[in-house]
């Protein structure tokens, strides 16, 4: 133990020592955590729908049916409990809600006031406007059939045009900030645990510090805890500090519980640390360590859901993501900051991180043990 803490010391000292490596590491994800979110937005191709039908009339089935034949949602069919509704909306199995109320028909075909209500899930405001916008488009549509094919009624007691009503579930409204934020916070983790740890590690072995550090009692796996332990807490203050700007400049509040997404949070940091103290064992310099980690990153980014939600992936790109521990984060993130999730709702995502961050470990200490026979 005595062996690692002068491993951590030495390690901080070095790095409250280089200006260079300090900025990297607190000045500059701070400025991206400032900047990024007011430049980044958004675009989706899939839609989760359920109906609550309190009608069951031929007009609701006209409806229904225009949705199911559209190739954008896709409908889990139609249910009277509106607390299963909302059950579904919340485990994310449906991403609108349309519930029609009763005597529905009766008040079109005669004129009466009539309102239809939709319900949205908000926690990916790009989603949830597009899909508000192409089901008032598919309804909208519907009522102008409807006026033609009732053309022989009085044309004054149809309504001209039907009142919706929005619910945006977990973000009213509508603000992208909600997760682009949390969002950009999640690749600033990223960086600092992945990127800046397997430099760090290649330029002791440039400079000639790791053959003088090979020869001495130090065990192997004693040497990456050394290294490992200052980043990772220097990734948890950064990740601490940025919650803190995301309440004060964003005004974001975390919803969940706190504690358990820093929890969650060491985890995901632990298996960065060990995805790049692995990079760093493999790679013979700097520069290829970069490399390798600027093209894992972008892969990373781009499947994690953050621009682009998963759903409206190919299928390839899902299996790909198994191996991704960017996209168990960020559900992860977006459950617990913005809809206050239990841990029951992301225990999935944290056992599977877990057992990333013992695998990716387990080779780094391993791949490192044999680069340096």
């Amino acid at each position: 133990m005595r062996t690692i803490l002068i491993l951590i010391k030495k390690e901080f000292l070095q790095v409250f020592r280089n200006p260079l490596l300090l900025s990297i590491l607190i000045v500059a994800p701070m400025v991206q955590f400032m900047i990024f979110p007011f430049c980044a937005d958004y675009e989706i191709k899939v839609l989760d729908i359920v109906f609550i039908d309190h009608d069951h009339s031929s007009v609701t089935q006209d409806i229904i049916h225009n949705f199911n034949a559209s190739d954008i949602f896709v409908s889990h069919g139609v249910i009277d409990n509106k607390k299963e509704a909302n059950k579904m909306l919340k485990h994310d199995k449906v991403d609108i809600i349309i519930e029609f109320p009763n005597n529905f028909e009766q008040d079109l075909l005669s004129g009466e006031a009539t309102r239809l209500a939709i319900t949205a899930n908000a926690i990916n405001t790009t989603k949830a406007g597009i899909g508000v916008g192409y089901t008032q488009e598919i309804i909208g549509g519907y009522m102008q059939e409807f006026q033609e094919r009732h053309a022989h009624y009085d044309p004054d007691k149809i309504p001209a045009t039907l009142n919706l009503s929005y619910i945006y579930w977990y973000n009213e409204q509508m603000n992208y900030k909600n997760l682009i934020v949390p969002g950009i916070l999640v690749i600033l983790v990223t960086l600092i645990g992945c990127y800046v740890t397997a430099l760090n590690l290649v330029r002791e072995k440039e400079i000639g510090t790791i053959e003088q550090i090979n020869v001495t009692p130090i065990r192997r796996w004693q040497f990456l805890i050394g290294k490992m332990i200052p980043f990772w807490i220097l990734g948890m203050a950064e990740f601490i500090l940025g919650l803190v700007i995301m309440k004060i400049v964003f005004g974001i509040t975390v919803q969940g519980s706190i504690p358990m997404l820093l929890g969650i949070t060491a985890i995901y940091l632990f298996v960065m640390l060990g995805l790049g103290f692995f990079i760093s064992s493999v790679s013979e310099n700097q520069l290829q360590a970069m490399f390798i980690v600027l093209f894992l990153f972008i892969v990373f980014v781009l499947l994690s859901g953050l621009f682009t939600p998963t759903e409206g992936m190919p299928k390839w790109a899902h299996y790909i993501n198994y191996a991704n521990p960017m996209s168990f984060y960020m559900e992860v993130i977006k459950k617990v900051v913005l809809k206050g999730s239990a841990f029951i709702s992301v225990q999935r995502e944290t056992i599977i991180l877990t057992v990333m961050a013992v695998i990716v470990n387990t080779g780094a200490i391993l791949s490192y043990q044999e680069k340096s026979k």
